[in-house]
């Protein structure tokens, strides 16, 4: 028999998550949105002009991407899932 001698934690808090208990998965995306409408400022900037305004930014590459897309898989404790669900469903 192989035991499994792992201790999960929440990604969130650091809570020791018991083998059995109430361990919850939480899997979140974030992507940009495309309504359909191109503002034709921005579309007809020179790619020099773009560059210099990304760099400038002080964003890392990895910042840029995740305004574009985010992912996040962990493991939550029962506090912080039900946290993380009153936020969502906007309660204070």
């Amino acid at each position: 028999m192989v035991v499994n001698k792992e201790v999960l934690r929440c990604g969130r808090c650091g809570k020791r998550l018991k083998k059995g208990g109430d361990n919850y998965r939480l899997a979140c995306t974030v992507a940009s949105h495309f309504d359909g409408y191109l503002d034709l400022a921005a579309v007809n900037r020179e790619p020099t002009e773009v560059l210099s305004e990304i760099e400038e930014s002080g964003l890392t590459e990895k910042e840029l991407s995740e305004q574009v897309y985010f992912k996040i898989e962990q493991l939550l404790c029962f506090d912080c899932r039900r946290e993380i669900v009153e936020f969502l469903k906007g309660k204070e």
